[in-house]
């Protein structure tokens, strides 16, 4: 059974800025689930991610990922110095130049980071992200088959099938940064799919 994204099912997974001070966030929120709704349609069935747990579980990950819809582009403590050539997790992602950690920041709906990551990416895509890094978060077509591809090469697809959480979460991440916020709008989204 192949599931409809539509504004409802995005806005009822994210959670939703209550105070004044995060007026412009809600602004962003609510066009990005506006937006989305279109290429999420579009390419998450031409990469299979078509079921009721395939889709809850991606689309969890990515709620989470753009903090609730409302950042395509990661906002690092340090401005991606962090990840910079030379730092151990900048040699994990490839960035091998200096200022590489801050132009590869995380950016999409699961965040591609990395020179390493972008370059694939571009590769897989036949985009020159080396050089238009920012189209990951600027282009929502780009945004979500990005997100589509790294979701296909780690094979969550089958993990979704099994619902499990963890290894969906460890693959996307990294780690287990944010288990319980990603758990609840994964039980959200489940919910609002008649899952769970």
């Amino acid at each position: 059974m192949s599931v409809n994204i539509d504004f409802e099912l995005l806005n009822h997974i994210a959670l939703h800025f209550k105070n004044s001070k995060s007026k412009m966030t809600k602004q962003h929120q609510i066009y990005n689930i506006r937006h989305l709704v279109a290429p999420l349609n579009l390419w998450l069935k031409q990469y299979n991610i078509d079921t009721p747990l395939r889709v809850a579980h991606f689309l969890a990950q990515a709620c989470c990922e753009t903090f609730q819809y409302s950042a395509l582009t990661e906002y690092p403590a340090h401005g991606g110095k962090e990840y910079d050539a030379g730092t151990k997790i900048g040699r994990k992602l490839g960035n091998n130049l200096k200022g590489d950690g801050p132009r590869y920041i995380g950016r999409g709906l699961l965040h591609l980071t990395g020179r390493f990551n972008n370059q694939l990416m571009g590769k897989r895509i036949n985009v020159d992200l080396i050089n238009e890094p920012t189209l990951v978060a600027s282009d929502l077509n780009i945004a979500v088959i990005t997100a589509c591809e790294y979701w296909t090469m780690r094979s969550c697809n089958l993990d979704a099938d099994r619902d499990q959480f963890d290894a969906i979460m460890v693959k996307i991440n990294g780690g287990t940064y944010g288990r319980e916020e990603r758990l609840n709008a994964l039980n959200r989204a489940k919910k609002y799919l008649k899952i769970l």
